[in-house]
């Protein structure tokens, strides 16, 4: 069976808020969609004034990767932090049931050094035992939205 773009992107939006949301897709540079940490494939602009990212992070189990979606907040002052991160697919890794899905309860900023908290309680508990690797390949793709977030949504303009 056909899915659309549009029927595509509705799911991932239902699949983070459990609802319909209206949105726009953004547009970026190549350059812009790739960092040290991994690679930003989708940028949407929410009704909610929210942006959800779809990022993938690498370095995982087997050099495989972990692809989730991140919804980053902010306001005019800038990235105010991190809403949700929801687990959208990966490959080669193994024990994956040892990232829970309840919350991705905090976040260390590498860029900033500020510790971000989920607003909610659904998406990724990043504490886990047994599985460093895929751990590595969830907290590289959540590195990569943060990373996108303040060198690229959110950045200010010199003046």
């Amino acid at each position: 069976l056909f899915v659309t773009e549009e029927e595509r992107t509705m799911r991932a939006i239902e699949k983070v808020y459990g609802k319909e949301m209206e949105y726009e897709e953004l547009d970026f540079e190549d350059s812009q969609l790739s960092n040290d940490y991994g690679s930003i494939s989708k940028v949407y602009l929410l009704e909610n004034g929210n942006y959800l990212v779809q990022s993938t992070g690498g370095e995982g189990y087997k050099g495989g990767t972990i692809t989730v979606w991140v919804v980053l907040t902010g306001n005019e002052d800038g990235f105010t932090g991190i809403e949700k991160v929801v687990l959208e697919s990966y490959e080669k890794q193994t024990l994956m049931s040892k990232l829970t899905y309840d919350v991705y309860s905090a976040h260390n900023d590498k860029v900033t050094g500020e510790i971000y908290f989920t607003t909610d309680d659904s998406g990724i508990k990043v504490v886990v035992s047994g599985a460093t690797y895929s751990t590595n390949a969830l907290n590289n793709a959540v590195d990569c939205a943060l990373k996108f977030a303040h060198e690229v949504l959110f950045a200010k303009e010199a003046d």
